[in-house]
């Protein structure tokens, strides 16, 4: 099978173990959601990581780390 986006050959253990794949290792960079976690301290001494996904949710976040830092 070759990647959809390069047409380069993708390597058979890359499809025995991700068996829908349809790009590369390289080009698959271009096709994942930016995650982003941060260490949100509500007490002084219990923090705890959240996790976020897409442009406002992280830009929220953001704000809120920085607001209890």
């Amino acid at each position: 099978m070759h990647c959809i986006d390069c047409n380069t050959e993708i390597p058979a253990a890359r499809l025995e173990f991700l068996p829908g794949v349809q790009h590369c290792l390289e080009c698959s960079d271009n096709h994942t959601p930016i995650v982003k976690g941060y260490m949100i301290y509500s007490h002084k001494t219990a923090g705890e990581v959240i996790m976020a996904s897409g442009n406002e949710n992280i830009r929220r976040l953001k704000a809120e780390y920085n607001r209890t830092r």
